[in-house]
């Protein structure tokens, strides 16, 4: 049986719940983590406050573009990145309309972060 690709959704800036300082040190390590394995998920989409993540002043984003160059869609909420005053002002990735969302949402496993 072949394994579903996955797709990770991140909706904050920092994983689980719990302490908002702990989730953010965890997606650092999982960043780490990941950039070294050889498999990963085919997109990672980040709306909501996630999408501050990517932008250009984030310590984050060249972790986010190794992942970006070993072949992984970084996707942003579109009426995210407006809301959140970071139109012009993204790092890495790019945005996606909520069309473009739902589909890998409809045909991928998701792993909600």
């Amino acid at each position: 049986m072949k394994e579903k690709r996955k797709v990770f959704l991140l909706g904050s800036e920092s994983i689980g719940r719990g302490d908002d300082n702990i989730g953010y040190q965890i997606l650092v390590t999982m960043l780490d983590s990941l950039a070294k394995r050889e498999d990963g998920p085919i997109a990672m989409i980040f709306w909501n406050t996630a999408v501050r993540l990517l932008a250009d002043d984030s310590p984050l984003v060249s972790s986010f573009k190794r992942l970006e160059e070993r072949g992984v869609n970084i996707l942003l909420g579109k009426s995210c990145v407006g809301e959140c005053e970071l139109t012009g002002r993204i790092g890495v990735g790019r945005q996606a309309t909520m069309e473009e969302i739902l589909d890998l949402l409809l045909h991928y496993e998701v792993v909600n972060l």
